[in-house]
């Protein structure tokens, strides 16, 4: 997922702003940094606000980390994987990364201890849900996605 943060990150360093018009991080994707076509972009988009990468408010997006601790590999282009659907185990484990400033592997290495702590007797993401919680996240965003989930699979 660091992919999807770099992403995410570069129109807003390219632009050197706290916020901008969805259109505009669209068209910076796809115009400026020539990645994706419009229609990847806007699937990207998407991807971002459900993995709470980016929020709106007021009709403008905002990234929810800092743009500028993102450090973007020169030469970087977004692999053609990037526009598959994100898990949700995947979001709220992004989501945890971001909100606690711990490396991603870490985040996983975690939860995956819990999950095996717990004998496998919840699901993975309510796994990351205790995780979160305890790491200070706000992760009540999760709860219904995660409770359809587990009534759905389990």
């Amino acid at each position: 997922m660091d992919e999807l943060k770099y992403v995410v990150a570069a129109p807003f360093k390219r632009n050197e702003g706290s916020s901008m018009l969805p259109q505009d991080f669209e068209f910076s994707l796809s115009f400026d940094l020539k990645w994706m076509t419009p229609e990847q972009a806007s699937r990207i988009l998407d991807i971002a606000l459900n993995s709470h990468l980016l929020y709106m408010e007021d009709e403008h997006l905002h990234p929810a980390f800092d743009p500028s601790t993102v450090d973007i590999p020169r030469g970087f282009i977004p692999s053609k994987d990037i526009l598959q659907q994100v898990t949700l185990v995947d979001q709220i484990l992004e989501y945890i990364a971001s909100c606690s400033n711990m490396d991603l592997k870490q985040v996983v290495s975690l939860v995956n201890n819990r999950h095996e702590n717990l004998s496998g007797m919840v699901d993975v993401e309510v796994a990351a849900l205790i995780i979160g919680r305890e790491l200070g996240c706000d992760v009540d965003r999760f709860y219904e996605k995660v409770l359809q989930n587990v009534s759905i699979n389990g």
